[in-house]
């Protein structure tokens, strides 16, 4: 091999070297797809849906059953506290409080609370992949004193809820709470 031979070697050796390089680098700092707040909600729901798969009812749901079901490795908690990936409390349950669901009920709720209006708009708005697959009845926006339901096939706020609508109706501190079946 000339000079010239091994000097066109090394040099496109070390160009490829060097794109091997830059390849690693940005397939290693490549940040992983983050986890939405409301995506968060859908796999609570096919865990919720998986504990109580072989009962009647949701009969005693709420955070503090959800919490004992061996899945913590899945959530964040603080405390005995559901936190979502926005890190504010998530409540489980019947209604706003997320309180136990009694027997016979056939429903629970999924609950943020403390959301800004931009959190609220975002999850709120969010397109569920499958929502009949989980169940999802109906979303209620709660604004201070104020709520609006959301529910499939009705005349005025029906689901999904466009970002446009969610606007109107949510502000700082307000809760989402999606009903599921």
């Amino acid at each position: 091999m000339d000079f010239k031979n091994k000097k066109n070697l090394l040099f496109w050796g070390g160009i490829g070297l060097v794109a091997v390089t830059i390849l690693a680098v940005m397939l290693k700092h490549t940040p992983k797809k983050a986890v939405t707040s409301a995506e968060e909600v859908a796999k609570i729901v096919e865990d919720v849906h998986k504990i109580y798969a072989n009962k009647a009812s949701f009969w005693g749901l709420n955070n503090e059953s959800f919490a004992s079901n061996d899945i913590l490795t899945k959530f964040r908690y603080k405390g005995n506290q559901l936190i979502n990936t926005l890190g504010k409390p998530i409540l489980i349950g019947r209604g706003e409080g997320g309180d136990v669901v009694m027997p016979g009920e056939r429903s629970f709720d999924v609950v943020y609370t403390d959301l800004t209006a931009k959190e609220c708009v975002d999850a709120a708005a969010y397109r569920f992949e499958q929502p009949e697959n989980l169940g999802l009845l109906r979303i209620t926006i709660t604004n201070g004193e104020k709520s609006q339901v959301f529910e499939w096939g009705a005349e005025d706020h029906k689901l999904p809820i466009s970002r446009v609508e969610a606007k109107r109706f949510c502000s700082n501190k307000s809760r989402v709470m999606w009903t599921f079946e």
